[in-house]
């Protein structure tokens, strides 16, 4: 059995699925409350957080309840449907490839009216399921893995600035927000926009580090049902430490991106400029947009 499809028949978890009205949405609750609730309550998303209250160095923080990154939106129970109205979104960008969006299309209400507007970041080592169907025939190891994310990381920048650009030009769009980004897995593509969002907003680099690496905290449990699935089904065949690997990120993927940004553009500044076409009065309304005075818990 192809890799991949061993994956897509992990068992569904017996579990009760919690009313959408009765799951909480940080932006509503009290300020104390909210990092707590940053992964928000999902049945068959497992990867969908909340991007606000992260700070800024010149002390002001992203609003909640205006962006969220995620993993796929697809097979999504109806109350997860419901739920995802109440978070009122306008967007949703998908930076899956043509084909993952025909293998996973998304899951929304029939009257949904929220937009979505395809971002298709083609890079094979972000497509984990290309990249799980090669790489475990091939037999290679958790450093081999690594180091193809690595790359994957590279190539995002070197070939996909333009879709970046694209994004994150129409988020200074009226009806931009409240909106979701997200890929496959929600770690790779997703993660990178994540991080080139923050940065233009000031956001610390050990706070980018952080959110990034949160997909590990977060889906940890579920990496483990993964590999577990994996190795029993397989009878022992598949080295578990790859399939860990490929379902987790790393501090060293996220900086050969910016690496590859100093190396190609020689700082941070000049990638944004040239690379992204965000100027100062870019970076001004998007701040505008998205950025409050930090508030006090």
């Amino acid at each position: 059995m192809n890799p991949i499809d061993i994956i897509k028949s992990l068992p569904a978890l017996n579990i009760k699925s919690i009313d959408a009205a009765l799951r909480p949405i940080p932006a509503e609750c009290a300020y104390g409350e909210r990092e707590a609730l940053r992964k928000l309550t999902f049945d068959n998303m497992h990867n969908f957080r909340e991007l606000g209250g992260y700070t800024t160095t010149d002390g002001m923080q992203i609003k909640w309840g205006m962006v969220y990154r995620a993993d796929k939106l697809a097979g999504l129970s109806e109350q997860d449907q419901y739920f995802l109205e109440r978070l009122k979104l306008r967007k949703i960008i998908d930076f899956r490839s043509d084909e993952e969006r025909f293998e996973a299309p998304h899951t929304l209400l029939a009257n949904s009216a929220i937009e979505i507007a395809p971002h298709p970041v083609t890079v094979e080592a972000a497509q984990i399921e290309k990249v799980t169907a090669r790489l475990v025939e091939e037999n290679v190891n958790a450093e081999d893995m690594a180091l193809f994310l690595i790359e994957a990381n590279r190539e995002m920048i070197e070939r996909f600035t333009p879709v970046y650009k694209k994004w994150l030009h129409s988020l200074l769009e009226d009806g931009s927000f409240p909106q979701v980004f997200h890929c496959t897995a929600g770690k790779d593509r997703t993660g990178l926009a994540a991080a080139l969002l923050m940065r233009i907003l000031g956001v610390p680099n050990e706070l980018i580090m952080q959110d990034y690496l949160a997909t590990n905290h977060y889906t940890a449990k579920r990496v483990e049902r993964i590999v577990h699935h994996v190795i029993e089904t397989t009878l022992h065949q598949i080295n578990q430490d790859v399939v860990r690997t490929l379902f987790k990120v790393q501090t060293r993927f996220l900086n050969e991106a910016f690496l590859t940004i100093d190396e190609e553009y020689g700082d941070f500044a000049t990638y944004l400029e040239t690379g992204l076409g965000f100027g100062e009065a870019q970076c001004a309304r998007l701040r505008e947009l998205l950025l409050e005075p930090q508030q006090a818990i």
